[in-house]
């Protein structure tokens, strides 16, 4: 039996699932089977408190909220923790100071998976926080990777799948699906050599086969992370 514990902090329900599932199915190759993988701990908030707070413009409570998730995690046994949702980590720097246990960054280990699959020019599609405040130059900059953002037009398509159709019911329609696809495309038209699925809820949509071009899944970049966190 592998006694480690992950901790999820969950923010949306289908992130938080899309997260869980995926370090599971990580679990049979790694751990030998279904009886030695670590245990998982999700605790999963009232996604309307935080959402309500980043429209606002409200980061100390979206921070607040996190770190009272991390706390109840610690207290449930968690001794590493994962935050599957890319836009939070905008306060990332605030809630691992104030967290009770080790938090995996996303931003860190998405920018070395887009180095080591040799990316130079990677589009970033998330929510407008994600892509307007740049969430990933720094971090894509300090391993050589330029960040690049859709057009005005294009965010404002990301946005709307993402908040009307992924997020409430974890899929979208073939109308919307080609509108993610074209707002690739034009991604592609402009230099990018691959693109960062940066809302968890994207690779539920979109990858690699219907970009035509690398697709850094963050949801399961993160996965992998927390599970060699624990078994190294």
């Amino acid at each position: 039996m592998n006694n480690t514990v992950i901790g999820i902090a969950g923010v949306t329900v289908p992130g938080a699932l899309d997260c869980l599932a995926k370090m599971h199915r990580l679990s049979a190759s790694l751990c030998g089977g279904h009886h030695h993988h670590p245990r998982f701990v999700l605790d999963q908030p009232d996604f309307g408190v935080v959402h309500a707070a980043q429209l606002q413009a409200r980061w100390d409570i979206v921070e607040d909220s996190i770190v009272a998730s991390l706390q109840r995690l610690a207290a449930a046994g968690a001794q590493v923790a994962v935050i599957p949702a890319n836009t939070v980590h905008c306060c990332i720097d605030g809630i691992r100071q104030r967290a009770p246990l080790p938090v995996i960054s996303m931003l860190d280990v998405v920018a070395e998976q887009c180095r080591q699959q040799g990316l130079r020019r990677v589009g970033v599609l998330g929510t407008r926080w994600t892509m307007q405040s740049h969430l990933y130059r720094a971090p894509l900059a300090a391993v050589g990777v330029e960040e690049y953002i859709p057009d005005e037009a294009g965010q404002t398509i990301v946005q709307r799948v993402i908040f009307e159709e992924l997020v409430p019911a974890g899929k979208v329609g073939a109308d919307s699906l080609q509108q993610l696809l074209q707002v690739v495309d034009t991604l592609r038209g402009q230099g990018c050599d691959g693109v960062a699925l940066a809302c968890t809820e994207l690779p539920l949509v979109l990858d690699a086969v219907n970009c035509g071009m690398v697709a850094v899944d963050t949801t399961a970049v993160l996965a992998a992370a927390a599970m060699e966190a624990v078994l190294r």
